[in-house]
């Protein structure tokens, strides 16, 4: 009988991947399959594999085009015949070698589908003990069932053996994402299983990043569907405490992320956070709600306005004289706006289209675009938008540049 199938997702781990299998090995449970999908790998991490399993008939090797973490952990769930599975990623490794056991017994004395542990993680060689689930250490002695109504995890999948009927029954598998495609795995995962217990053991140890990932726009959009996936579940399911935690992950854990990868073309990502924030303003009632991107966005085009306006005060200063072009309300607007900074006699000229009868404009005289001779002065049109390409057409023809 397998216990436990321990799925590793391999992409580029030829460093990592033998220090990770061999932290299996060391389990003191011996009824285990290990199951490696190797992710289109370009380095050697296949090799590596199969060199370990030359002396272990329990590790299985399997193959695919580059799809991602999450579809390479759903071939390992069907490919996977333990009672309890378990998620390992090749870069990471397991601590104690009774672990695995720890926790397998505890589900079957307790009859939960799902047991946690604690963990740690490896910073600059150094392994440091992780705050989760340390404020329950104490307690974890007592083997106590907790409720995933009160703890409505999101996180740290990778601690956690669940059981195989309970994630096949409620067909629980990861999202084809590239970013955030466990928590929402997680998420559906202990709120089927309700309960959890949590054994009194430190199972894994992940190895720290030297430096913050690079996210690009593709990852953000699939970090954005994940987030939206859980604020979703969240909502539709009652789950108060995951639905505020996930809105905070999104405006501040990740908040800064996704601005900074925003630019005129990110429509996908727009419109994946005007999504979260219709669900988010629906939930808390409050339709003026923006979550902090948006806010973020709108801040940097309130301060682009303000440098344009400054940008635009400084050039009209640097003028002897300047021209408009147009002769109607936004003209006169614009008009009283240099009155307003002193800066209206520098126009010594107002160009139009055409004349129409009109011989001045606030004592200034008028004269026809095909007239205008001075076309080394500085030309500021003042018209509605939508007469723009017909004005930048005439301009142009007329050879009017600055």
């Amino acid at each position: 009988m397998i216990k436990i199938s321990i799925i590793i997702p391999i992409y580029n781990c030829e460093n990592y991947i033998e220090q990770c299998i061999v932290s299996v090995q060391k389990q003191t449970m011996q009824e285990l399959e290990i199951i490696c999908i190797d992710d289109g790998s370009i380095d050697n991490s296949a090799e590596v594999v199969k060199c370990l399993m030359k002396n272990d008939s329990r590790i299985k090797l399997f193959i695919q085009s580059n799809q991602g973490p999450g579809k390479a952990r759903n071939y390992g769930i069907k490919k996977a015949r333990g009672k309890y599975l378990i998620f390992l990623d090749a870069d990471d490794y397991y601590l104690d070698t009774n672990a695995l056991q720890k926790m397998y017994d505890l589900c079957e004395q307790k009859g939960v589908p799902v047991c946690g542990s604690m963990w740690k993680y490896l910073e600059n060689g150094e392994e440091k003990i992780d705050s989760f689930f340390q404020e329950l250490k104490e307690e974890l002695k007592e083997q106590k069932i907790y409720q995933n109504s009160e703890f409505q995890l999101d996180y740290h999948f990778i601690n956690f053996i669940f059981n195989r009927k309970l994630l096949e029954e409620n067909d629980i598998i990861f999202p084809a994402y590239s970013r955030y495609e466990d928590p929402p795995f997680m998420v559906k995962a202990m709120y089927h299983a309700k309960e959890f217990v949590v054994a009194d053991t430190y199972l894994y140890c992940y190895r720290r990043p030297e430096m913050i990932e690079r996210f690009t726009p593709e990852k953000i959009v699939d970090l954005l569907n994940g987030l939206i996936d859980n604020l979703n579940f969240s909502k539709i399911y009652g789950l108060e405490k995951l639905f505020m935690r996930t809105k905070k992950r999104l405006e501040y854990e990740y908040g800064g992320m996704i601005y900074r990868n925003i630019s005129e073309k990110s429509i996908d990502i727009l419109t994946l956070l005007l999504k979260a924030n219709e669900i988010i303003t629906e939930k808390l009632e409050d339709q003026t709600y923006l979550i902090r991107p948006l806010r973020m966005m709108i801040d940097k085009i309130e301060t682009s306005n303000h440098n344009y306006e400054a940008d635009l005060l400084g050039k009209i200063k640097a003028q002897d004289k300047i021209a408009l072009y147009g002769a109607g309300k936004y003209a006169r607007v614009f008009f009283k706006y240099l009155k307003e900074h002193n800066l209206a006699e520098k126009v010594s000229k107002i160009v139009v289209t055409s004349l129409n009868n009109n011989e001045a404009f606030e004592g200034i005289s008028l004269v026809e675009v095909s007239d205008f001779k001075e076309k080394d002065i500085l030309l500021l049109v003042a018209l509605s938008g939508s007469f723009y390409p017909e004005i930048e057409e005439t301009l142009l023809r007329e050879k009017i540049n600055n």
